[in-house]
């Protein structure tokens, strides 16, 4: 060997211990050939490893993904460095920065592996055993993604579909769902930037953002790569290889002169399309995607706005009872539209609109109006948390219920969640107002979401109406019977009555007597209806299972 070739070679080893903890040479069948550096301090305790798989270096959970990484480095020739844990005799894996070369004309694969801190490494918990983000964590981490500089940011995100894969994951013990949903999360992983910009977006949409310097697999080519992983994985647990049928799309993510706030639209409004129940597709591109929102945003716009002006929709009614007495205490009044629409959708969508507050101003007066005609019943209103806190609308309420005093004690308002409220003092204040006027105030939606219990502390409220499924738990988790009761004696040291909803069978309302709730609303005691029927008790009725009656 010269002296040239041997210093040439002294130099790029020196480079790459500078640059790494560890080095490892693998064949293309992932088997060590050599390490150099560290081995011994971080990989000791694992014997010789020359012969052995490098994917057995990695802690269990990690395994696959590796495998996945080390794949991709094969076919791709490079890949970007990935965190992931070394095996430890300790028990506690140690983080490292994982690179990957593969040199056609070696054979071999070459790794390169740097310990890390806990703290350099940005990572999201899973809500599954795909490994994968959520739509939520999936989109923030992307809308940070793309506010980096020049060649930082990626140019193109992948949206995958894999058919089937929800009948199949309802059909497969747990162990075997779960070791399916690790082999794709750990796939499209290993396709994405930095090993951790993949999600599962719904129960059988997948996206991951490509690397910056793209991704080498075209659509047809990846859909194909994830048949034949889906067909290995289900046979392994004896199901037909051609139950789950993927497919991708590429979405271009060039933010061209879009800010920040376009592009975190533009991006929901694709996900969104491309996990609609109706499948239908999203548009190519960020600008087409904001584009298309912007003209159905004026569509959607329009067509509730009519629905408002034209009153093109009915109040029903179902009856709140006295769960001692069964009488009625009073009525929800409930929003069906004539046109057979979706009423949360609708509501959800007037809310992002900015419309919903028309909606609640309808709804009181159209309640106004049967107050008159019936006397001595009471009816409850929804009221979104963006109206209370807004001054048009609060005026507007004010002016509408001025002439009608004499009803203050005959209707109610209920704080829905659907929407949080930003302005507590403006909205506690005008809660106060109603209260003081000799209207009613009930706090929807208890156990629905984290704001609950911050809403509690702030307003002043007569009644409080636990959320259906959070009842419905409770039936079968004593925890959740305890976090119940424990509501019920709260509000009674607040003076606040409590009210359960979806109660649809008699072992439910007694379980909420038993509980400390004192009022009961669902099936068991009468569907919605178009008319009141004034009655001083009711009886159980048919009980439709799963039914949950609210517009809000």
């Amino acid at each position: 060997m010269s002296d040239d070739y041997k210093h040439q070679r002294d130099r790029y080893m020196a480079f790459s211990l500078a640059a790494a903890d560890l080095l490892i040479e693998a064949g293309p069948d992932l088997k060590i050939v050599q390490t150099v550096g560290a081995s011994q301090a971080l990989l000791g305790h694992l014997g010789d490893l020359k012969g052995r798989d490098i994917v057995d270096v990695f802690a269990a959970s990690d395994r696959t993904f590796a495998r996945h990484l080390l794949q991709r480095a094969l076919r791709a020739g490079r890949i970007e460095p990935c965190g992931l844990h070394l095996d430890q005799r300790s028990g506690m894996p140690l983080l490292v920065n994982l690179g990957a070369c593969h040199l056609p004309t070696a054979g071999s694969i070459y790794v390169s592996l740097t310990v890390l801190s806990d703290a350099m490494v940005l990572t999201t918990e899973s809500h599954d055993a795909s490994g994968l983000l959520d739509r939520e964590d999936f989109e923030e981490m992307a809308g940070r993604v793309l506010d980096l500089d020049g060649d930082r940011a990626p140019r193109e995100m992948k949206l995958i579909r894999f058919k089937g894969l929800a009948g199949v994951i309802r059909g497969l013990p747990r162990a075997q769902s779960d070791q399916l949903l690790g082999e794709i999360g750990s796939a499209l992983r290993a396709q994405s930037m930095g090993g951790n910009a993949a999600a599962r977006l719904s129960d059988e949409e997948f996206s991951y953002l490509a690397p910056v310097k793209g991704d080498p697999s075209t659509p047809d080519v990846l859909a194909q790569d994830l048949t034949d992983l889906a067909k290995d994985a289900l046979k392994a647990a004896g199901v037909a290889g051609d139950a789950i049928r993927p497919s991708v799309m590429s979405f271009e993510l060039n933010t061209g002169n879009l800010d920040e706030d376009s592009v975190a639209r533009a991006l929901s409004f694709a996900l969104t399309h491309f996990c609609h129940p109706d499948n239908r597709p999203p548009a190519a591109s960020l600008q087409d995607s904001l584009a298309q929102a912007m003209d159905e945003t004026v569509q959607h716009f329009d067509s509730i706005r009519n629905l408002i002006e034209d009153k093109n929709f009915t109040l029903f009614y179902q009856p709140v009872v006295d769960l001692d007495t069964r009488k009625v205490h009073h009525y929800e009044a409930l929003m069906r539209f004539k046109d057979g629409r979706k009423v949360f959708d609708t509501i959800r969508l007037s809310e992002q609109l900015g419309l919903v507050k028309d909606f609640d101003l309808a709804v009181a007066k159209k309640a106004l109006e049967t107050l008159q005609t019936h006397d001595g019943v009471t009816i409850a209103v929804n009221m979104s948390g963006l109206s209370v806190q807004d001054d048009t609308f609060r005026d507007s309420l004010k002016q509408l219920l001025a002439p009608f005093r004499m009803l203050n004690r005959r209707l109610m308002f209920e704080l829905t969640e659907s929407s949080a409220i930003e302005d507590m003092d403006a909205a506690g204040n005008f809660l106060k107002w109603l209260r003081q006027q000799g209207f009613g105030v009930c706090l929807d939606d208890f156990g629905a979401g984290a704001a609950a219990y911050a809403y509690l502390r702030r307003f002043d409220v007569d009644f409080v109406k636990i959320d259906g499924p959070f009842l419905r738990d409770a039936r079968e988790n004593p925890r959740q019977r305890a976090l119940l009761k424990s509501v019920a004696v709260l509000c009674k040291d607040l003076r606040s009555k409590v009210v359960a909803e979806m109660i649809e069978d008699e072992e439910t309302a007694k379980l909420c007597k038993a509980l400390g709730i004192e009022y009961g609303q669902g099936f068991l005691f009468g569907k919605p209806r178009a008319e009141i029927v004034v009655q001083k008790d009711v009886q159980p009725a048919a009980r439709r299972a799963g039914i949950k009656e609210s517009w809000g």
